[in-house]
């Protein structure tokens, strides 16, 4: 990134706190101290880097977020936005490449003679890459596999013969591996996603943009527009997922604001009737937070519209040991037990007609 963003300076890595949130957005938490230091060169009383004398940062901040704010400035934010998320993708890979370069010098002398005849082909290339993704790191193993390697062979021959092209031999190869079946998938779905490791200040953009459209998301849910509002809240949830933080209070930022996008996601989903779908986003929303009280009463909710009453009770059993004095907890287990009731009486009934 350049040494000057908009024409502010960029924030020095220090002893920062972080970034924080309210609700208003994400605003930048430490761009330095305020306290001013004299320039003994004779260059002007200027300090923090040719900051004006009045050191006032709090209305430099103020000045920076209005002129992000202004609309006739959004076209630039957004497409400085993207320009930085493309040079932290291109960085990444290339990281991903000198890490995969280094494994290979590292392996012994037969893994490297194995794989060699595959490396100039993209594709297999690529193939031999996810060997450094063993979770015991233990590339060799793979290097010198006998039905791993004739599995490239053959590949490399299909190529090599035009039987098949390289988009034909990728196609096969994450058909396969996105299959939920093949026992690899989690694994594979697990190594291939795509993240970038931003700065605070690079932070403060992307969280900023999903909190707007977190906010669009719920203009149009309230309006009842729920294909769009699940429109607006999933794109908040990619760029969540897409980022990560090279510091701890910054990732748990990061994934305050993503457990805010699932269960709004969770929500949209629920006003469709998608209780499944809707389960599954609230429990990842609790293995970022096991006590988020928010995503216990929602599962809770949606497991009830699927009749799942005794997993239900149990999220709203946790809510209550964590807040005894939570109404909504309490409510909802009225009605789960009046659910439990019309269940049992409606089974009842179908049983007696089957009967008859």
């Amino acid at each position: 990134m350049a040494d000057r963003l908009f024409g502010l300076p960029q924030r020095s890595s220090g002893s920062g706190s972080g970034i924080t949130q309210n609700t208003s957005g994400v605003n930048t938490g430490d761009w330095g101290s305020g306290k001013q230091t004299s320039n003994k060169s004779g260059g002007g009383d200027q300090g923090n880097g040719g900051l004006p004398d009045d050191g006032s940062m709090e209305a430099l901040e103020a000045s920076f977020k209005e002129f992000c704010e202004r609309p006739e400035n959004k076209p630039m934010m957004v497409k400085h936005e993207k320009k930085e998320a493309k040079k932290a993708a291109r960085l990444n890979r290339k990281m991903q490449a000198f890490e995969f370069k280094e494994k290979v010098l590292e392996s012994s002398y037969e893994a490297q003679k194995n794989i060699a005849p595959f490396l100039e082909n993209r594709v297999l290339r690529r193939i031999v890459q996810t060997f450094t993704n063993d979770k015991y790191n233990d590339f060799d193993k793979w290097a010198r596999n006998p039905i791993v390697l004739n599995m490239l062979k053959q590949a490399h021959e299909a190529l090599n013969e035009g039987r098949l092209t390289d988009e034909e031999v990728e196609n096969n190869i994450l058909e396969w591996l996105k299959d939920p079946t093949n026992p690899s998938h989690d694994m594979w779905k697990h190594k291939t996603k795509q993240t970038v490791r931003l700065s605070t200040d690079q932070l403060v953009s992307a969280l900023n943009e999903q909190v707007q459209l977190r906010r669009k998301g719920n203009d149009l849910y309230k309006a009842r527009r729920f294909v769009e509002a699940l429109k607006e809240y999933e794109s908040a949830l990619g760029i969540c997922n897409f980022i990560n933080a090279l510091s701890s209070p910054d990732q748990f930022e990061i994934d305050t604001n993503k457990q805010a996008c699932l269960l709004n996601v969770a929500a949209v989903r629920m006003a469709m009737s998608e209780y499944g779908a809707a389960e599954k986003l609230c429990t990842e929303a609790l293995e970022l937070d096991s006590m988020n009280i928010k995503a216990l009463l929602r599962r809770a909710k949606a497991r009830m519209g699927r009749g799942s009453f005794a997993e239900a009770r149990e999220d709203l059993n946790r809510v209550k040991e964590l807040e005894p004095w939570n109404w909504e907890a309490e409510e909802q287990l009225r009605r789960l037990r009046d659910g439990a009731k019309e269940s049992l009486r409606r089974e009842s009934q179908l049983a007696a007609e089957m009967l008859a």
